[in-house]
């Protein structure tokens, strides 16, 4: 088949102070079998200036997969992602943190799913990752039905997925992948506004019975006291 034949797949990654762990992150990337995609990473500001294991990494890998580096003046997490998004390529987006990275060679199956389901207006699929910390010790076999304690029940539904996602916000790290109609027809973009993305952002895209679960493990979400991208970090580092 074709690499042609099947959509680009953009992998987005806001790299804030996390040079020890990206590599690990790219790597699973690449090892993951899906044949189209890309990765597009935006240096946030970092305020350590180490970024060596990204840029040797992509001279190692340059003739694999097409990369695109930005190192940039911090702008706070929330514009960085609207930033990946608007200059990465893929019909589908797929965030990573930088600390991150995807497990099980999921990213085939997440796309047939989206490009299959039906009714038309889910336009993203969200799913489970499994918790590690700082050695990739893992913490938790699930981070939604192990760490978050969610009933998974809820989550087979519009309604149950409302419910869960207003009253029992348990998703975390790289467990979702997104159709851009969600931000390009459907101008979803993430509020610049707030320090913290993901709540809102999914408040709107339930609103609009835009989402879908799949029951997979899909990633690896590093749980660390000092998350670069924390609440309290990102007070220090928000621009207005």
């Amino acid at each position: 088949m074709n690499i042609n034949s099947y959509p680009l797949v953009s992998v987005i990654i806001a790299f804030y102070n996390h040079n020890q762990f990206i590599k690990k992150t790219l790597d699973s990337i690449i090892e993951d079998s899906y044949p189209n995609k890309e990765i597009v990473i935006i240096n946030d500001g970092s305020t350590d200036p180490n970024d060596s294991n990204i840029t040797q990494w992509i001279k190692d890998h340059k003739n694999l997969i097409k990369i695109n580096y930005i190192k940039r003046e911090n702008k706070g997490l929330t514009k960085t992602l609207n930033e990946l998004v608007k200059i990465s390529r893929g019909k589908y987006l797929l965030p990573c943190a930088s600390d991150d990275y995807f497990i099980n060679n999921t990213i085939a199956k997440r796309v047939e799913l989206l490009e299959q389901v039906e009714p038309k207006n889910k336009l993203i699929l969200i799913s489970d990752n499994i918790v590690v910390d700082n050695n990739d010790t893992l913490l938790f076999e699930s981070n939604l039905f192990e760490f978050r304690r969610t009933n998974i029940e809820k989550l087979s539904s519009d309604d149950g997925l409302k419910y869960s996602i207003i009253n029992q916000w348990s998703f975390a790290g790289p467990s979702w992948i997104a159709n851009r109609k969600l931000f390009d027809e459907h101008n979803l973009y993430f509020d610049e506004n707030l320090l913290v993305e993901d709540w809102d952002f999914f408040l709107r895209i339930i609103a609009k019975n835009y989402a879908l679960f799949y029951n997979e493990k899909v990633s690896a979400y590093r749980w660390e006291v000092n998350k670069s991208y924390s609440n309290d970090s990102a007070v220090k580092r928000i621009q207005n």
